[in-house]
């Protein structure tokens, strides 16, 4: 599982090969069986592969806050599929700690079978709503697809977490050390 983790990285870029949809209703599944605060399940999902609504939906998104030079991925590197979680109304702690749970499982479950995909939270949701003709509130959109870049973790250096691409366009993630993350520790002797 830990390998699993490890290879599950951000993905910008995609190929434009297709999830087959056996394999893409099985990375939707995980999110059924996750856990869910007080089991309330309160999310629901709109999964969305079809070209032309993909295309409206890139279009409400905003990519990489971190690369101030790069205005996101070209039309032929852009997610084939997307997974937008849904819910009645984002007024509670649960919708969110709900959302990392499951955001988490459906990628996992989709870097397992050779895809990776990008969390957003920087949406236009108002004008997401219209696109999916829907009056649910818009919690996520996760983009998935076939990887079309390499990702690679490395150790945080000065305190400095924003990841980049290097001259060789490997988009490199600062990720802290063990020693730095683990404040106090209580073992038996």
């Amino acid at each position: 599982m830990l390998e699993i983790i490890k290879k599950n990285r951000t993905v910008r870029k995609f190929t434009q090969k297709q999830i087959p949809d056996q394999d893409f209703d099985n990375i939707i599944e995980s999110v059924r069986f996750t856990a869910s605060a007080a089991n309330l399940q309160k999310l629901r999902y709109i999964t969305v592969k079809d070209s032309g609504i993909c295309e409206d939906i890139f279009k409400c998104l905003m990519w990489a806050g971190y690369l101030k030079a790069w205005d996101g991925p070209k039309v032929n590197e852009r997610p084939t599929s997307y997974v937008i979680a849904v819910t009645e109304e984002i007024s509670t702690p649960q919708t969110w700690f709900d959302i990392g749970i499951a955001s988490e499982a459906l990628l996992l479950n989709a870097t397992s079978k050779g895809y990776g995909g990008c969390i957003f939270l920087s949406i236009d949701r108002e004008q997401l709503k219209k696109c999916l003709q829907t009056d649910y509130e818009i919690v996520t959109v996760i983009a998935l697809g076939e990887p079309a870049e390499k990702v690679v973790v490395d150790d945080v250096i000065d305190n400095n977490i924003k990841y980049y691409r290097d001259e060789n366009g490997i988009h490199h993630v600062p990720k802290r050390r063990m020693e730095d993350l683990i404040v106090k520790e209580f073992r038996n002797r």
